[in-house]
């Protein structure tokens, strides 16, 4: 695989997984009566804290692998159902619980701490985020070009779900939830296909293993 679709490939998966565009009917519920310097902060806040815990899993994920005695394969087994479930809640046109669960979503202590929990994790950042970049960036095949490209397209990534939640509002108005929920839908079919290539690389793997 060229370096360039490398790249692609793995925007494609972080952008579709960490869904921006379906969150953004959540952001708006849960900051309804924000002014918009105060959503603007939340925002801020849960893109802050959704690239920092995706970015330390990324550097010191394979290490507490290591620690556990988990390989590499095995996780990209169980990464791969975890999209595939992520995905398949997508299609149905909800929220998958392995994101956030209906107590995180009203468990609001301040008008701040939404961008901490629910928005930046689980919502954003949640396992399978965490999932999907730690097995791009400790893949075997990964020279360190590669490396780079996966910590880019995750940047970008980040950058992107920056600007789709701060035009929220007028992205709703356009596209309604209706709208949001068809391209979570398209978005979860993308997801569904990078799960079951998550699951043949990682049973492959685990086949050279053994053999």
């Amino acid at each position: 695989m060229s370096s360039i679709l490398f790249f692609v490939t793995v925007f494609v998966a972080v952008f579709s997984v960490l869904n921006p565009i379906g969150a953004i009917p959540t952001l708006m519920a849960l900051t309804e009566n924000y002014t918009p310097a105060e959503r603007k902060r939340v925002i801020k806040r849960s893109i802050t804290i959704a690239g920092g815990v995706v970015i330390a899993f990324m550097f010191i994920g394979i290490y507490i692998f290591s620690v556990l005695g988990i390989n590499l394969s095995d996780f990209e087994v169980a990464g791969g159902i975890l999209l595939f479930k992520v995905a398949f809640d997508m299609l149905q046109g909800k929220t998958s619980n392995t994101k956030m669960t209906s107590a995180e979503e009203q468990d609001t202590i301040s008008r701040e701490a939404v961008g901490v929990v629910p928005l930046g994790m689980p919502l954003l950042a949640g396992p399978g985020t965490i999932t999907t970049t730690m097995i791009y960036f400790n893949l075997t095949s990964n020279s360190l070009g590669d490396k780079m490209f996966v910590l880019l397209a995750v940047i970008l990534t980040l950058i992107a779900a920056f600007v789709i939640l701060r035009f929220s509002t007028i992205l709703f108005k356009r596209l309604g939830k209706t709208g949001s929920l068809v391209i979570s839908r398209i978005m979860g079919l993308l997801l569904a296909a990078i799960g079951i290539g998550f699951i043949s690389h990682g049973i492959f793997g685990i086949y050279q293993q053994l053999v």
